[in-house]
């Protein structure tokens, strides 16, 4: 999650709250009755108030044509295919989401179904949602669990897991992994289904007093590898991400720290697809309440220490375009499907939405 404001402080945070405006001058652009010239000239007002804040590097990006798929690359060196470089790319905007799914914040694709869920303070539901038009098709309960801070999703070939391991206040004691099989969401007659639970605690945490968003033990980012789970953790205060490991079985574990990113910003989704090509999704603060989002594209590593090998940053563009970057699933063909959580601001709304991705041009290609 983005910082949120002080009035909605609690253990799970619940969406983007970002003031942008003192509420005398916001009482001043937009009073309860007013012609339609002089609303329409004090939107243009509040338009260039706000972009006169922008980073110019925002600014750009906000207003540059979104062509689907565009590979800016004007004055980076030419480094694609594998190489360690830093890029800029426009996703192709696919559908905006429904209210039911405004929250959310994982994905997991199998059988032609696309899945998401809500994080904290919403229903234990998982969301089949249409890939064109995002409309929610179905609708499954987890009856023997709760949503504490659910926040990313990820799958074998024969189950599907839920993170509920948001930690944004860096106190709990109940992390865990939902494990659920997929033979139970393809035949759901009831409309619910149990998961089997995966207990664990990280070696390293020694403080659990709660501090908002200032804890390296946060984590919203995970996938399974050589049947084990991958971790990534949400390192507020270091802007670092940890790699830590689980088995992927029900039980009480601590997990194994492997390696430490320099992510340069907050980890909040991650994917690999059977090529073993990793993409590490994220935002950063660019100065006051706004933020960029980006992703680390990750290949040709030794085993499962996945940041020795080739590391590629691709700058996403803001989060006015973008929205709340939370959740991406990498598909064997080096697409990828993202989804972004709506900001709600008082004066502003952006929707959840879907975006399509192909990082065909970043990855190592692979002898066929």
């Amino acid at each position: 999650m983005f910082p949120i404001h002080a009035k909605r402080i609690r253990q799970q945070p619940d969406g983007i709250h970002i003031q942008y405006l003192p509420s005398c001058l916001e009482q001043v652009l937009f009073p309860n009755r007013l012609c339609m010239f002089e609303q329409r000239l004090r939107h243009l007002s509040l338009f260039i108030f706000v972009f006169s804040f922008l980073p110019i590097s925002t600014y750009a990006s906000i207003l540059a044509e979104q062509v689907p798929g565009n590979l800016n690359t004007r004055g980076i060196p030419d480094t694609l295919n594998g190489r360690t470089g830093t890029f800029r790319y426009n996703p192709t905007l696919i559908t905006k989401l429904p209210v039911a799914v405004k929250e959310t914040s994982g994905l997991v694709f199998f059988d032609g179904m696309l899945w998401t869920i809500n994080d904290s303070g919403n229903p234990a539901e998982l969301y089949q949602i249409d890939t064109v038009n995002g409309k929610v098709l179905h609708t499954v309960i987890v009856s023997n669990t709760s949503n504490t801070d659910w926040e990313s999703l990820t799958q074998d070939s024969l189950y599907i897991y839920i993170g509920d391991f948001g930690n944004n206040l860096g106190n709990r004691t109940d992390l865990r992994i939902l494990k659920i099989a997929k033979n139970d969401l393809k035949n759901i007659v009831s409309g619910t289904v149990q998961a089997g639970i995966i207990q664990f605690r990280y070696p390293d945490q020694k403080d659990f007093n709660p501090a908002l968003n200032k804890t390296n033990f946060d984590c919203e980012a995970f996938f399974l590898y050589n049947d084990s789970l991958q971790l990534f953790s949400k390192n507020w205060v270091d802007r670092k991400t940890r790699h830590y490991t689980l088995p992927a079985s029900p039980g009480i574990f601590v997990a194994r720290f492997s390696e430490v990113l320099e992510s340069d910003g907050l980890i909040t989704d991650a994917s690999i697809n059977r090529q073993g090509n990793i993409v590490l999704l994220g935002y950063k603060n660019t100065g006051g309440k706004f933020w960029d989002c980006f992703c680390w594209l990750l290949s040709g590593y030794d085993k499962s220490t996945f940041f020795g090998g080739s590391k590629t940053r691709i700058e996403l563009g803001s989060a006015l375009h973008v929205g709340q970057s939370e959740a991406i699933i990498l598909n064997d063909d080096n697409t990828a499907w993202l989804s972004s959580e709506s900001i709600q601001a008082s004066i502003l709304f952006l929707p959840a939405k879907l975006f399509a991705l192909d990082f065909n041009s970043f990855f190592i290609k692979q002898d066929k």
